[in-house]
C-alpha cells in the first residue's frame, strides 16, 4: 500500500493498492497524489506516485493499470469542443502492467474528459490555477522532461505531509 495525498481535497490521505487500483482512507506521510472522481464520476481513480526499494520507481496509475513513468510518454490536450484528452503512449509490454498490449499498438491509454469548471470568472486565473484544477494537465506537465520526473521521484520517495 502507498499513502497518497488527495489532489482535489486538501488534508485527505488515501492508501492505494497498486494491484487493484482501489483506495482506502489512510494517514501518514504521502508518496504522491491521487485524483478521485466526485461521486457519480465516470472515471477510475488516477494516481502519480513513487514506490519501491532503493531509488524507487515513479508510477502513473489509472484504475488497475499502471505505467513506469520512465518508459512512457504522457500528453494532455485541450480540444476545440472544450473537452480534454489525456494520453499515455510507448509502454507496450515494457513499462505498463496489466495492459496486454504489443509495442506500436497505439496509445496505452486515451482518456477524453470534460474540462474542469473554474467557477465564476476570475481575472487572475492563470496556468497555475489551471494545473490546480486539472490533475491530468498537472501530471502531463510534471512528466514532461526527465529532469522534472527525477525531481518528482526524489520528492515523492522522501515523503511529505498531506497539503
Amino acid at each position: 500500500m502507498t499513502a497518497l495525498a488527495d489532489y482535489d481535497q486538501h488534508g485527505r490521505v488515501w492508501d492505494l493498492d497498486p494491484a487493484t487500483g482501489l483506495l482506502s482512507p489512510a494517514s501518514g506521510p504521502c508518496h504522491g497524489f491521487a485524483h478521485v472522481p466526485r461521486q457519480g464520476g465516470e472515471y477510475a481513480a488516477a494516481a502519480l506516485y513513487a514506490s519501491g526499494p532503493g531509488t524507487g520507481t515513479l508510477w502513473l496509475q489509472y484504475g488497475a493499470r499502471r505505467w513506469d513513468c520512465a518508459a512512457v510518454s504522457v500528453r494532455q490536450a485541450s480540444l476545440p469542443d472544450g473537452t480534454r484528452r489525456f494520453t499515455v503512449s510507448g509502454a507496450g509490454r515494457r513499462g505498463g502492467e496489466g495492459l496486454g498490449k504489443q509495442a506500436g499498438d497505439g496509445p496505452d491509454l486515451e482518456l477524453p474528459y470534460p474540462a474542469p469548471d473554474p467557477g465564476a470568472f476570475d481575472p487572475a486565473y492563470d496556468w497555475t490555477d489551471a494545473l490546480a484544477d486539472d490533475f491530468f494537465a498537472w501530471a502531463a506537465d510534471r512528466l514532461a522532461t526527465p529532469e522534472a520526473r527525477r525531481a518528482l521521484l526524489e520528492h515523492f520517495l522522501a515523503g511529505f505531509p498531506a497539503p
